[in-house]
């Protein structure tokens, strides 16, 4: 950058009653060639007065806004080289519709109260004040807030001092380290707070009056996840402190602003009393998710958005992981493969799909090109290069990425250096195969003899007739119990031998983001299997998900998968018992106008009605954490498909619920 920002000195009042701003700022930057033209991101605020300080003197300057660029100029009389500062005085609208500087409008014993909050990534906080609103545009922030007695006010550091102006309070907060924009957070309300403590690091839950009683489960969790965290990366976290902030209207479900994460009043707060189990989960993932970007995000940023799935996938990835780890009860894991997974592949099978690194040229284009497969199928391929590489060395080169760009910026692709220099593998080569062409392979496997073909190709859901181009570098682990074996398929076909022993799984754990088609007789091997529960509950799930898939894109008859799924009928494991009962219920959707539809109804029921039998219309204190998921689940596809005894039983809860 030609100019950069050094440190922001900032001072906002907000007014919450004609929801309106201004605000004072002092921009120290540096000139890296001479010039007489400063250009800033800035929107829908309006310049009040702007002075140019080079030296110990003022330069003449002139500016202007352009609201179609959203762009202050500032033309200088002279050109400068070196360190100088800009004075600026301006004015903006608290408005209403989530970003920027906004109001957030709630009721409180029946009257309506409003509070001032931000969201400012990806390019947002320009509607606050005037800035450099890219990622690698990093500097210190010095920032003030005036707010009136009854409100109190938080930034990303903690308050400096206080001084009282009246009837109005000014708040200094303390200097941030270099930051990037899209990370700053100013918030103003009449606000409860929740305390804690992990090692110097002050945690605290922010609600509205009222509620902070509902905060106590995110606090204790928040406590621990950023202390394992900071054993995790190796680095401690760089704040003093660490606010979980519940905000009443809020546009997405958290952000990792440093310091300050605000979430959406659902997504943090709790009641044991009245919140479901799926809440309580959810909430967990997402404090998981927004604590991990604290380092993998703010400590480390990327250069430029094209990268921001890297930042999501990866903030998502090591969510599940740590989650897992206080909760292995919940089988985040398999979740993970039931729900990210599979919503990845159905996307990514479709002729119309993408690559996960796709080129942003603005922060506009960010909301229209990323998706589920960016993000959903970008965690997968995470999960993937972990289990490639192993988990040891997984860590070691994030923790000497982290350690090298930290207070900076970098790209996608120094992180894949990283982790290959610490495993000594071509992880740069393999990873790019992912990101950089769009779907995945299907992996053909057939048995000769002792040996074993492997041919992949690009799965699509649609056929063609065209042969598809795509060559990716698969890592595949194929085998059974202990005896196991990885290659690393780089060619369109490659001739291994067989495992020893009564049959075996290909892409064990479900660990590879790609499907695999058995032969016939690999196949009839792997029933025998999975009825026997030979093989753990994933690899269960796993075959059956891809032979359905197959199914689907007319690559197998229906009938196959359903003598297949003959094994799955005393199925006792949450993951592969919902998504044969998914996949049924979609079966039975398909086939609407179909020959052997009633047949096909006929099975589905059978196999709802043994899940509902085993697990029973009550909650019991046995059950298992995803029990809860399965019996709902089981429950309205057997009212959907007109079971008489469930629509009865279901109306009776009803009248029961309603006395």
């Amino acid at each position: 950058m030609d100019v950069k920002p050094i440190n922001y000195e900032l001072t906002f009042e907000p007014d919450l009653k004609k929801f309106v701003f201004s605000g004072t700022e002092i921009i120290t930057l540096s000139c890296n060639k001479p010039t007489n033209l400063i250009r800033m991101d800035c929107a829908e605020i309006k310049i009040k007065s702007c002075t140019v300080q080079f030296g110990s003197k003022i330069v003449k300057s002139t500016s202007k806004t352009d609201e179609k660029k959203e762009q202050l100029s500032i033309r200088l009389g002279e050109k400068i080289k070196g360190k100088a500062t800009i004075h600026l005085e301006f004015q903006g609208i608290l408005n209403d519709r989530l970003l920027g500087f906004y109001r957030s409008q709630y009721k409180q014993d029946g009257k309506t109260k409003y509070l001032a909050t931000t969201q400012f990534e990806a390019a947002d906080a320009r509607r606050a004040f005037p800035c450099w609103d890219e990622p690698e545009a990093k500097a210190t922030f010095e920032i003030s807030i005036i707010a009136d007695n009854k409100f109190t006010a938080i930034s990303n550091m903690p308050v400096q001092s206080k001084k009282k102006l009246k009837n109005k309070t000014l708040y200094k907060f303390g200097k941030t380290p270099v930051v990037s924009t899209y990370l700053i957070y100013l918030g103003v309300g009449e606000f409860e707070y929740l305390t804690g403590k992990t090692g110097k690091v002050q945690i605290r839950v922010v609600t509205t009056k009222g509620n902070k009683s509902k905060g106590k489960y995110s606090l204790d969790l928040g406590k621990k996840l950023l202390s394992s965290y900071e054993k995790y990366f190796g680095i401690k976290y760089p704040l003093p402190k660490l606010d979980l902030i519940a905000i009443p209207d809020f546009a997405a479900g958290a952000m990792e602003n440093w310091g300050a994460i605000t979430f959406r009043e659902t997504i943090l707060l709790y009641d044991p009393k009245t919140s479901s189990t799926r809440t309580k989960q959810f909430i967990a993932e997402v404090i998981s998710h927004e604590i991990a970007h604290q380092w993998f995000g703010n400590l480390v940023t990327m250069k430029w958005w094209n990268d921001l799935w890297l930042n999501e996938s990866f903030a998502t990835f090591m969510a599940t992981k740590f989650v897992d780890k206080f909760y292995p009860e919940w089988n985040l894991w398999d979740q993970f493969i039931e729900d990210a997974m599979n919503t990845a592949m159905g996307l990514d099978a479709l002729k119309t799909t993408h690559p996960i690194d796709v080129t942003v040229n603005s922060p506009a284009e960010i909301r229209e090109i990323f998706d589920a497969i960016s993000y959903d199928k970008g965690g997968c391929v995470l999960r993937m290069l972990e289990h490639y590489v192993g988990e040891k060395h997984f860590r070691a080169g994030l923790k000497q990425y982290l350690s090298t760009f930290k207070y900076g910026n970098a790209k996608g692709q120094d992180l894949w250096d990283a982790i290959g220099k610490a495993s000594k593998m071509p992880v740069s080569s393999m990873v790019n195969t992912w990101l950089k062409q769009p779907g995945f392979p299907q992996i053909d496997i057939s048995q000769k003899n002792n040996d074993l073909i492997l041919r992949q190709n690009r799965f699509l859901m649609e056929p063609t007739k065209k042969t598809q181009k795509g060559l990716w570098h698969v890592p595949i682990t194929y085998g059974l119990g202990k005896e196991t074996k990885t290659k690393l398929l780089t060619k369109k076909s490659v001739t291994v031998k067989a495992p020893k022993g009564p049959g075996f799984v290909a892409n064990i754990g479900r660990t590879g983001f790609y499907r695999v088609k058995y032969d016939d007789g690999i196949l009839l091997d792997l029933k025998m299997l999975v009825d026997q529960k030979q093989i753990t509950p994933v690899d269960r799930w796993a075959i059956q998900n891809d032979l359905f898939a197959l199914c689907v894109a007319g690559k197998e008859e229906v009938e196959n998968y359903l003598d297949f799924s003959d094994a799955y009928f005393d199925e006792d494991s949450y993951l592969p018992q919902t998504n044969v009962a998914s996949n049924l219920n979609s079966l039975a959707s398909l086939t609407f106008f179909e020959d052997y539809t009633e047949q096909i109804r006929s099975y589905a029921i059978n196999y709802f009605r043994k899940i509902l039998s085993n697990l029973g219309w009550t909650p019991q204190k046995t059950d298992k954490h995803t029990d809860a998921f399965l019996r709902g689940f089981a429950i309205f596809a057997l009212g959907k498909y007109g079971d008489e005894h469930v629509l009865e039983k279901a109306q009776t809860k009803f009248k029961e619920f309603l006395k």
